[in-house]
């Protein structure tokens, strides 16, 4: 049986986040678990610096194009992001239209509802041009649900909400050595809205003494270990610069909890990770994340820029094992249930195929036709 090809649509690499991850960790199945459709990577903006992106995207529209002359495009899976990500894969969008592919548009973008609002009209068209378009959108939580259907007019069944998965930790937990300090990672690109700043804060007051942090992620580095170095706290305090997904898993198992103090978030894959390794989680309550965890049950949350309140939950979990254990049990258990990417693919391949179906008949009532004008003769 001829595979039908599903291309995963978005950046790959650093440069692609967590939506680059999840793509990745997709089509390192090459197939889904219905065994009819082959996974392949598309890349859409390119690795490396911004200038080559256009080539990126040529080659994008190229493969599309060509691979629907084939016959054998499914679906073309574009996975949506801010600022620029808009343009490309509105581009891929309708060039995906033209040849009569279908369209998977997969909303990732946290600040999409703050974009749509600074965007000048021609922009605010062009996404809805695109939601309105696409065959199947899918988000991240209800609260995106609920916009794409009230702002973009999109047919509530033709929006679904798809919670991530990611693949099961290789790497055991490392018990944290007799006598050492609570270990504390914030695993992340190093912007302003994921709540660095807060943190650093938080950990130069009492309640943050006992605590040693490592900051896994790429950005301003330099900015935050000189803010670090003037709260006195430098000595407490590692930056690893931008890390691959196997150190990210290795520091996560070195680790007694996980921070995540953001001001906006979709559903972060560092916490599916973090839960999928058994260390606990203090995150903030924004996005999909209350959707899906349970205050002082499966994360402790705190108010996004309550650096009191940030610092005061650490100290918390710091003094308390039984809360840690629990924690970590009840964040394993849910993982396992909901979280993993078996879960996740068969999800999504179930979206496949259905956008993938009518096409099917019709080809089907076309052979059947064909069939009968043959037994008239």
């Amino acid at each position: 049986m001829t595979l039908r090809t599903v291309f995963l649509t978005c950046p790959y690499g650093q440069v692609g986040g967590g939506m680059g991850s999840i793509m990745e960790y997709l089509a390192s199945l090459r197939t889904d678990p219905s065994g009819r459709f082959r996974l392949t990577r598309l890349e859409s903006r390119g690795g490396g610096r911004l200038i080559v992106s256009p080539f990126y995207l040529a080659l994008a529209v190229c493969r599309i194009v060509a691979e629907a002359a084939s016959g054998r495009l499914a679906v073309v899976h574009l996975n949506l992001a801010e600022r620029g990500s808009v343009y490309r894969k509105a581009t891929l969008l309708f060039a995906a239209k033209l040849v009569g592919a279908r369209v998977l548009l997969h909303l990732h973008a946290a600040q999409i509802v703050a974009l749509h609002d600074t965007m000048p009209w021609v922009g605010r068209r062009l996404l809805r041009a695109m939601f309105r378009s696409s065959d199947r959108v899918v988000v991240l939580g209800e609260v995106w649900r609920r916009w794409v259907i009230d702002t973009f007019a999109v047919a509530p069944h033709a929006v679904t909400v798809l919670r991530n998965g990611v693949p099961a930790t290789m790497v055991a937990h490392v018990p944290r050595p007799p006598g050492h300090p609570f270990r504390l990672l914030f695993l992340g690109n190093l912007l302003q809205r994921k709540g660095i700043a807060d943190l650093l804060h938080a950990l130069a007051t009492p309640d943050g003494s006992s605590v040693a942090l490592t900051v896994a992620g790429g950005g301003p580095v330099e900015t935050y270990r000189h803010m670090a170095e003037t709260l006195g706290i430098a000595d407490r305090v590692q930056f690893t610069g931008w890390v691959d997904q196997a150190t990210a898993r290795t520091l996560l198992a070195a680790s007694d909890a996980l921070v995540l103090p953001a001001y906006d978030e979709g559903l972060p894959l560092v916490i599916l990770e973090a839960m999928a390794t058994g260390v606990p989680v203090i995150c903030t309550p924004v996005g999909a994340i209350p959707e899906v965890f349970e205050d002082r049950r499966t994360a402790l949350f705190v108010p996004p820029g309550d650096r009191g309140a940030l610092a005061s939950t650490i100290a918390l979990l710091c003094d308390d094992p039984v809360m840690q254990t629990g924690l970590s049990a009840e964040g394993l258990a849910l993982y396992r249930r909901d979280f993993t990417m078996d879960v996740f693919a068969a999800r999504i391949s179930a979206l496949y195929a259905a956008l993938d179906r009518p096409r099917v008949r019709r080809e089907a009532v076309g052979l059947e036709r064909v069939a009968e004008a043959r037994d008239d003769r």
